[in-house]
């Protein structure tokens, strides 16, 4: 129990440090804010702050989350995380529906992009014709796989 005590105390004055270097940012989240929204809780459990808030916390005594969020707030919400995540993890299915031109993967990365289904069409048809422009580029195929999902992340992020 001693052990627990300390931690949590030695969290809770890292975290006090960090709030009060951090305390002119443009955006500040409270902790409350920071464990609901930003690191491992965040990206598993967007839409049920509790969850986010206990997986946090359970993961890595809320390190990640109150890093994340006190250093880049703004990318703790609105999914940014969560699309980089999913680009990544799924690279060679969305390769693969970008060649063909609709799949379930591209929806996905549509809805991941906060697109509606009127603008689902167009992001998908200029994610296309970027994506060929780098394709034919002549180092693509030496890429890694983390270097072509940046890559596919960076068009997105173009479009927006």
């Amino acid at each position: 129990m001693k052990k627990i005590f300390t931690a949590l105390f030695f969290a809770g004055a890292m975290i006090a440090v960090a709030s009060s270097s951090y305390a002119g940012e443009t955006e500040t989240k409270d902790m409350q804010q920071i464990y609901e929204e930003c690191g491992i809780g965040g990206l598993l459990f967007p839409s049920w702050p509790i969850g986010a808030s206990v997986s946090n916390f359970t993961w890595d005594w809320g390190s990640t989350a109150s890093t994340s969020g006190l250093t880049t707030p703004d990318a703790c919400k609105g999914g940014k995380a969560k699309l980089a995540a999913y680009i990544y993890k799924s690279y060679d299915s969305i390769e693969k529906d970008l060649a063909k031109g609709d799949g379930k993967y591209l929806d996905l990365l549509a809805l991941l992009s906060e697109k509606t289904t009127e603008e689902k069409e167009m992001f998908i048809r200029d994610i296309r014709a970027k994506f060929q422009e780098v394709v034919e580029m002549g180092d693509y195929s030496s890429l890694s796989r983390l270097e072509k999902a940046k890559l596919v992340y960076s068009i997105i992020q173009d479009l927006a």
